[in-house]
C-alpha cells in the first residue's frame, strides 16, 4: 500500500544519493593532482627549461626557439609551486626575457645598449638586491642596489610579491668595488617571484609591461 510505495521511494532516493556521491568522488579524484604528482610535474618542466636556458643570454634567442621556451615558462608558472625563501639568495644571470602582454620589456632606471656580449645579473641577499648590467662586458658595468622587502612573509606559495627600494647606483670598472663612480639613482621596483628552484628562477616585472625573466644561478 502507501507505506510500501513510500519505502520504495526512500530506497530509490537513497540509491540516487549514493550514486551521486560516488560520481562526485570519481570526478574529484580525476581532477585533483596529488602533491607528489605536482612535484614531479614541476621538476620535469623546470629541468627542461633549465636545460634550454643554461649558458644562454637573453639576446641570443632566435624567433623559432622562443615558442618552446614560452610554453615551458607558462607551464612552470601555472603550477604555483611552493616558495623556498632561502633559494633566492645568491647571484643569478639573465638567460631569457619573455615580453609582457603589450610587448614591454624590463623597466630600467638607466637605459643602456644590449650588445650581444653583455650579461645582466641580480644578486639577492636576505633583505637586499643588486642589479648589474654590463655595458662593455665585465670591463664596464652599471650597478644599482637597495632594500628588498617581501609583501607577505607568511605566504610561501608562488607568486611572491617583492618591493625593491633602490637607493644607490654606481658605474664600475673591471668588476671592482673600488673603481666605481657613484650614480644618482633611486626609486621603487615592484616584481613577482613566479618560481624559485635551486638553479632556476622566474620573475615578473610589474613596473614596466609585465615582462617575465628567466635566470640561472651562477653563484
Amino acid at each position: 500500500g502507501a507505506r510500501g510505495s513510500g519505502r520504495c521511494r526512500m530506497v530509490e532516493a537513497s540509491r540516487r544519493s549514493v550514486v551521486a556521491r560516488a560520481a562526485a568522488s570519481l570526478l574529484a579524484a580525476s581532477t585533483c593532482v596529488s602533491p607528489l604528482a605536482q612535484a614531479a610535474e614541476e621538476q620535469a618542466a623546470a629541468q627542461k627549461l633549465l636545460e634550454l636556458c643554461a649558458g644562454r643570454r637573453a639576446q641570443s634567442w632566435a624567433p623559432e626557439e622562443r615558442p618552446a621556451v614560452d610554453e615551458l615558462i607558462n607551464e612552470v608558472v601555472g603550477l604555483k609551486a611552493p616558495w623556498n625563501r632561502d633559494a633566492l639568495r645568491g647571484k643569478w644571470k639573465l638567460a631569457y626575457l619573455q615580453p609582457g602582454p603589450s610587448g614591454g620589456g624590463v623597466d630600467r632606471r638607466i637605459p643602456f645598449p644590449e650588445f650581444p656580449w653583455n650579461d645582466s645579473y641580480q644578486i639577492f641577499g636576505e633583505a637586499s638586491v643588486t642589479n648589474i648590467g654590463e655595458l662593455l662586458g665585465p670591463t664596464l658595468e652599471v650597478r644599482v642596489s637597495g632594500v628588498l622587502t617581501e609583501e607577505d612573509p607568511s605566504d610561501l606559495i608562488a607568486p611572491k610579491r617583492f618591493t625593491a627600494s633602490i637607493d644607490q647606483g654606481a658605474l664600475c670598472l673591471n668588476g671592482s668595488d673600488r673603481l666605481c663612480a657613484p650614480l644618482p639613482i633611486s626609486g621603487l621596483g615592484l616584481f613577482d617571484g613566479m618560481y624559485i628552484g635551486e638553479r632556476l628562477r622566474i620573475g615578473q616585472n610589474l613596473n614596466g609591461g609585465g615582462a617575465r625573466i628567466v635566470q640561472v644561478r651562477v653563484d
